[in-house]
């Protein structure tokens, strides 16, 4: 939404210049350069001085905004490199786990089994008392 806004506010602003630049369309000397035999023109018109100072602005402010922001970006890229190690930490842990955790299903049955074998049932004891004694007894 806010993008929608921005872009309208920009397109808007692009059309009164480029109204102003139509406007005022009038041959100026470039009073710093009228001396200068290597440069081409004397005579330019202020559309194109207010055209070349506005792209000027332009790409002054896009360098200062990108410049601004080279310390987030920093920021970012060591928070990446972290997050990955993180994450491959994570899946390390996560596979162990897996196997811890089927360790301990793997020893809850056996855990089961034997206790079942070594349960009291008094059916087992009776048939004991008088079964016959073996002869190694």
């Amino acid at each position: 939404m806010w993008w929608l806004l921005k872009t309208l506010i920009a397109f808007l602003l692009m059309i009164f210049f480029v109204v102003f630049l139509v406007q005022n369309n009038e041959i100026v000397p470039l009073w710093p350069l009228t001396n200068m035999d290597w440069f081409p023109v004397e005579k330019v018109g202020t559309s194109v001085v207010y055209f070349v100072l506005f792209c000027l602005g332009y790409f002054a402010g896009r360098f200062s905004a990108w410049s601004a922001y080279a310390p987030i970006r920093t920021m970012l890229r060591k928070q990446k490199k972290e997050n990955k190690a993180l994450s491959k930490e994570h899946e390390k842990l996560n596979h162990e786990h897996e196997k811890l955790n089927q360790q301990y299903t793997t020893l809850q049955e056996e855990n089961e089994k034997a206790e079942k074998a070594h349960r009291f049932s008094l059916n087992k004891k009776i048939k004991g008392w008088f079964s016959k004694p073996s002869v190694e007894e």
